[in-house]
């Protein structure tokens, strides 16, 4: 795999030092799994929300929306 060269401040590669990881790459990408579990997660919650606060008559739409769009897809595989 190629390798790059990135500047970091030294406060950063002391944060990165501190945690502890085999390598400053395998610390690096251990933070960006969990950054973007969380950001996954902070959609999910934001949609759940955006769902929660339609209307009946939306919901309900949606709903048909979503039927028509399994329907489609019956049988796809």
């Amino acid at each position: 795999m190629k390798s790059t060269t990135i500047k970091l401040s030294v406060q950063t590669r002391d944060r990165l030092r501190s945690l502890g990881g085999e390598t400053y790459e395998t610390t690096i990408l251990e933070a960006l799994d969990v950054l973007e579990v969380d950001r996954f997660w902070s959609q999910v919650d934001a949609a759940v929300a955006w769902r929660n606060s339609l209307d009946e008559v939306a919901l309900t739409e949606l709903f048909r929306r979503e039927a028509a769009a399994d329907a489609a897809l019956d049988g796809v595989e």
